[in-house]
């Protein structure tokens, strides 16, 4: 609807763009949506197309008011008077409306046969399609998910970084279909965990332990359960060269100094991660050519050599055999 966009400031100075929105799937009325910035440049697309659409709903109501100021049709037309996805009826007499849900079906599925695809493409698919996404994106630690998830609180309905007032309207629904999301990617990354693969980490030379104490295993009466009930009692995310278990994001060996993880307590790396360590192993022995590092920071390149040979050892393979 016109004047939906809005914008606040994060803690860091980063921008965030928010998209009020009216939803009719739980009754609740208004709700706010971060959006990218692409999502901002698309809607003052839409504004633009509404607005002949919008001048013609109000043409309308001057003209039934001037009719009979009780038409029930005028407080019909005025819902839709502000409205931004706009379009004609021609079975309505070219009557500008809201786009319906039904009509927004059929276009994505001529959209679909007009590129060559087949798939029966509908509205609902998106939805799903974006909580999956944001679920990925939690899960990997991105910006976007500790602005609208309150760091690593699992309380969806806190933490937006904005005023009461703007956010005062949440759509659970949706964090609930996320939340779906994130459980299923963390039953499947602790699945493999407790594969035959071998597990390098702190955490991960723990659970491997664990795992081969017949007494553990014992407590759960199958290996569904058993699953379930690590994913549910252990913080996970992915900061690409390992799985992180600590509740916070304080550790610089998610983001500066990444052969931390090797020996952390709370970091688990599969065989999946090899091919990262690989490159940052093949990274530093070219670093140990360089004539300008001077002896602090030859001995920083061994000790970070060091720490990748360890990842590889943990998991069974040899860095100087194997191919990057």
């Amino acid at each position: 609807m016109s004047g939906s966009l809005q914008r606040t400031q994060g803690d860091d100075g980063t921008l965030y763009h928010w998209m009020r929105s009216k939803s009719e799937k739980t009754d609740t009325g208004l709700h706010d949506w971060m959006i990218p910035e692409a999502g901002v440049r698309a809607l003052r697309v839409m504004e633009r197309w509404a607005k002949p659409y919008q001048a013609s709903i109000a043409m309308e109501i001057v003209e039934r008011r001037g009719k009979n100021t009780l038409d029930p049709e005028i407080p019909r037309a005025q819902q839709h008077r502000n409205a931004l996805f706009l379009g004609s009826y021609s079975t309505k007499g070219n009557q500008a409306r809201t786009v319906s849900l039904a009509a927004w079906n059929v276009g994505l599925k001529a959209f679909a046969r007009k590129v060559g695809l087949d798939w029966p493409l509908a509205s609902h698919q998106f939805r799903r399609k974006f909580a999956n996404y944001v679920a990925h994106s939690r899960f990997g630690d991105l910006r976007y998910l500790r602005e609208h998830f309150a760091h690593w609180s699992m309380d969806m309905a806190l933490g937006y970084a904005m005023d009461e007032s703007w956010g005062g309207h949440l759509d659970l629904d949706l964090y609930s279909e996320i939340q779906a999301e994130y459980d299923d990617i963390k039953l499947d990354t602790v699945d493999g965990w407790l594969s035959d693969d071998l597990l390098a980490g702190g955490f991960g030379r723990s659970i491997k332990q664990w795992q081969r104490d017949p007494a553990n295993l014992a407590i759960f009466k199958d290996h569904r359960t058993m699953v379930i009930s690590i994913a549910e009692s252990t913080s996970i995310r992915s900061n690409g060269h390992a799985w992180c278990s600590a509740d916070n994001d304080g550790c610089v060996g998610n983001t500066l100094e990444r052969t931390r993880c090797g020996d952390c307590n709370n970091a688990v790396i599969g065989v999946g991660h090899l091919r990262i360590y690989q490159q940052l192993y093949n990274n530093l022995k070219e670093l140990l050519d360089c004539r300008d590092i001077g002896e602090s920071g030859r001995l920083r390149v061994l000790r970070d050599m060091e720490r990748c040979r360890s990842v590889f050892t943990q998991l069974g393979y040899d860095p100087e055999s194997k191919t990057g």
